[in-house]
């Protein structure tokens, strides 16, 4: 049986995740990755390091359609969006991407570049805007809407009803309580509580998570 193949785009710590879950899922088969520049060995994921992004459109030629972004995001998601944007531009898709081992409820829609870890739990309701990742064991509640290009880090808990707006992180165990707001980029520090909404473009953390500054004039 050929199953179609995929081309991942990275070679560091993401991309690995990404790989795992395509082989876990076993419907694709991996056609290599890209990265760029040339990654030293110890960078490389154990597939085909097929060159750097100006391969791509040879490859869409060749029959390699689809795409999988193995590029995490650390504050800043706009380089992923970019990475995004120009595959698609390019003619791929970028199928969801969801590990066996996360537990999704029935009527939760996948969109493309979605990309849920093992251990993730997703509830009832939830909405997720492209090319979002939910990390590993991380919690998305009933009744979370997320934006485009969110990263959801591992072991964070969005409580019901939370809206995530585009572009923004949620750092590693933090926890967002119930029908809070975080704003278009707002970044909320590792282990933070937060207890009231955040302002598009601005980093709190803490427990209660507190203002830490401002990101307009950084971007």
């Amino acid at each position: 049986m050929n199953l179609p193949q995929i081309v991942i785009i990275g070679a560091g710590g993401h991309a690995k995740v990404v790989a795992d879950i395509i082989l876990k899922i076993g419907r694709y088969q991996i056609a290599g990755h890209t990265a760029p520049g040339n990654p030293p060995p110890a960078a490389r994921l154990k597939f085909r390091y097929l060159g750097n992004d100006n391969v791509l459109p040879s490859l869409w030629k060749q029959g390699v359609k689809l795409a999988a972004l193995g590029v995490g995001g650390v504050g800043d998601n706009r380089p992923r969006r970019r990475i995004y944007e120009h595959i698609h531009s390019l003619g791929f898709s970028t199928p969801p991407l969801v590990h066996p081992a996360a537990i999704v409820a029935d009527g939760v829609l996948p969109v493309e570049g979605l990309v849920i870890a093992p251990g993730a739990v997703v509830n009832p309701r939830v909405e997720f805007g492209v090319n979002t990742i939910i990390n590993s064991a991380a919690v998305v509640e009933h009744d979370c809407v997320l934006g485009e290009h969110v990263h959801v880090a591992p072991g964070a808990v969005l409580c019901g009803g939370v809206r995530v707006g585009s572009l923004a992180h949620v750092g590693a165990g933090a926890v967002v309580i119930q029908g809070v707001a975080l704003g278009e980029g707002a970044v909320v520090g590792a282990g933070a509580v937060v207890l009231h909404d955040v302002e598009p473009w601005t980093v709190v953390a803490g427990n209660p998570a507190r203002f830490i500054k401002s990101l307009k004039e950084v971007f």
